[in-house]
């Protein structure tokens, strides 16, 4: 692909040192101008850069170029052909179980609270109950606070991505978008294609609407986009529901050109894709990458996002643009919740007008960049050799692959300890990801993190010794019954 190419050309002057460490980049309109290729074209280049480690982002500045990142395996992508599967609530429930014990800083993708602007919010919602007066008393607007909708609107066009507020719903955060979406565009019974592997609290709320599945394998570039075709043109789904940037768990980001090909694939066969953009926000570049429904010219992309994992999890406040399917959505979301509290959506609209919700975000970006490696740096200096690392761009987590591991009673062992971990079985429908682990990285390095993570590979390491010890013995009894033999006594 062109990217690539280009890509390759600025590797070779980095190694070279025609580009040297720390240097500052073009930006992505110069680079665009310098090889004459389109800007998705340019941010392809610097987002498969960053990807290797040859570049980083700093907020507010630019490119610049740095070192690879650390040479290490990643986690395997297993290939296999997607086949239609119905899913219990019981298959889904390998998860975080209220009552076995309380979730923590490894196990659930969440921003440590310390890191959040808890005072400024707390302001923003003042100001916004002022605004409201006598308004506070009504019924919420069902398709959500206009000021809020505005207020997105100048938010993600500034960064690229046009939107109009009239065209946006507002919900009780992003899994309810996608909720309700489901509803929308899809009946009990019908077949869902997903990821694999696929967000486990996804998995759990197809569960629980009665829907059918079908994995779609992850590619280094997102995901088998034919193998998607295929089940469009035999009309084996109903609709799509997929993460397109920094997917947790394995924290692959869509390029751009699998983005407009997927847009152009939902409007071509006429199917529904729910694009759920949690994580859109929290790449390390601070140019965002434009979701999927950029491409959209059929409106059969239903997009949604929400500040749950960025700002504010107790918001509950999320959003969705769903495109063709508009009235149908409105109507179900204003039947089943009647609109969102009129006064958090105030308190929100505040805190993006004033500026402060892209001031944080540029904070939290650089946080998590440096969480990310840190917590890299940690586990492949502890845990054992050929365990396999993600390299993510952005989001929050980290998925781990370790050979020979039994995560399901790695899972058992530390409910023991009280360790809160996300095994991969958790992400899948299939027999996949039995020695994968996701681990969150939203909390800073401390030595609380580091004494969960020390208790972490010390599992891991109790059981690479137990079946050691297991292999060594059943290698002793071939022996000594040689020994029986020889002697005449077997």
């Amino acid at each position: 692909m062109r990217y690539q190419g280009i890509a390759e050309q600025i590797i070779t002057d980095i190694q070279s040192e025609k580009l040297g460490h720390g240097s500052r980049m073009p930006s992505l309109r110069k680079l665009a101008q310098q090889f004459n290729v389109s800007m998705t074209t340019a941010i392809n280049t610097y987002h498969h850069l960053e990807e290797l480690g040859w570049i980083i982002a700093k907020p507010q500045s630019g490119f610049y170029v740095s070192r690879p990142l650390l040479a290490s395996k990643t986690p395997e992508l297993p290939q296999f052909r997607s086949q239609l599967k119905s899913i219990s609530f019981q298959e889904s429930g390998i998860n975080y179980q209220p009552g076995i014990y309380e979730p923590g800083p490894l196990g659930i993708s969440q921003l440590a609270p310390d890191l959040m602007p808890t005072e400024a919010l707390q302001r923003s919602l003042k100001r916004g109950l002022k605004r409201l007066s006598v308004q506070l008393h009504a019924y919420p607007d069902r398709q959500g606070d206009p000021a809020l909708r505005l207020a997105l609107e100048e938010h993600f066009s500034a960064y690229g991505f046009p939107l109009s507020a009239r065209d946006l719903v507002i919900t009780n955060g992003c899994i309810d978008a996608v909720r309700i979406a489901l509803e929308t565009v899809s009946d009990p019974g019908d077949a869902i294609a997903i990821s694999s592997p696929c967000f486990s609290g996804l998995l759990e709320l197809l569960a629980g609407l009665n829907r059918k599945v079908v994995e779609i394998p992850s590619t280094t570039e997102g995901i088998d986009l034919d193998q998607f075709e295929a089940l469009l043109k035999a009309k084996t789904v109903k609709a799509g529901l997929f993460s397109t940037s920094h997917m947790n768990p394995q924290g692959i980001s869509m390029t751009a050109d699998q983005k407009q090909r997927l847009a152009e694939m939902a409007n071509h066969y006429q199917t529904p894709v729910i694009e759920d953009d949690i994580y859109i926000e929290l790449g390390q570049s601070k140019t965002l990458p434009l979701p999927a429904k950029y491409w959209d010219k059929g409106g059969y992309l239903l997009w949604c996002g929400s500040v749950s994992k960025t700002l504010s999890a107790g918001f509950r406040v999320g959003w969705c643009l769903p495109g063709r399917f508009f009235t149908a959505y409105e109507r179900r979301h204003g039947v089943n919740h009647f609109g969102v509290s009129t006064p958090v959506q105030a308190g929100l609209a505040d805190f993006i007008n004033t500026g402060q919700y892209h001031s944080h975000l540029n904070r939290i970006r650089t946080q998590l960049q440096q969480n990310l490696k840190n917590y890299r740096q940690y586990l492949l200096d502890h845990l054992p050799d050929g365990c396999a690392v993600s390299q993510p761009t952005g989001g929050m987590v980290l998925w781990l692959q370790i050979p020979g591991l039994d995560s399901k009673q790695l899972w058992q062992e530390a409910i023991a300890e009280e360790l809160d971990l996300r095994i991969g079985p958790a992400f899948t429908t299939l027999d996949l990801y039995q020695d994968y682990v996701r681990i969150n990285t939203g909390w800073p390095l401390d030595e609380k993190i580091e004494t969960l993570l020390a208790s972490f590979v010390g599992l891991v390491n109790k059981q690479r010794v137990s079946k050691q010890q297991v292999g060594a013995q059943s290698k002793e009894k071939p022996d000594k019954q040689a020994q029986l033999t020889a002697s005449g006594r077997a």
